[in-house]
């Protein structure tokens, strides 16, 4: 009996490992996908305001979607996408000549507060509390 409560904590000790590597593994797919985003949205000229607010309904769809899905990787993207934002904000000027619709959504970048700790720290002690000492 007591083997068998050893060995579920191990296989949920590994299943736990198993989520926080597959989860850090995203992160920076998902930090070089918000600057790509970012300078997308930056330098892309619309035909009609209504295709620049479907494209900023897909965009916000998107971010939703990817926060439901996986935290870790939403909080990295939306990091990675206010870092993007304010570095275009240093140099855009008079001579930028962005929408309402771009700063609407720039300023959900601009005030974004990462208000999980998601670090390797958090996650590897969560894994360490979590594994048994088998003796």
């Amino acid at each position: 009996m007591r083997l068998k409560v050893h060995i579920t904590i191990v296989w949920f000790t590994l299943g736990l490992a198993a989520i926080a590597f597959g989860q850090e593994k995203n992160v920076p797919f998902y930090e070089k996908q918000a600057w790509k985003d970012a300078h997308q949205e930056q330098s892309t000229t619309f035909s009609s305001l209504e295709d620049e607010k479907d494209f900023w309904q897909d965009q916000n769809r998107y971010e939703n979607d990817l926060k439901t899905k996986d935290d870790l990787a939403y909080y990295s993207y939306m990091i990675a996408k206010r870092a993007a934002y304010s570095e275009h904000a240093k140099t855009c000027g008079n001579h930028c000549a962005h929408s309402d619709y771009y700063y609407e959504q720039a300023s959900i970048y601009f005030t974004f507060k990462n208000n999980k700790d998601f670090s390797k720290e958090a996650i590897g002690t969560l894994v360490q509390v979590a594994s048994p000492r088998i003796f």
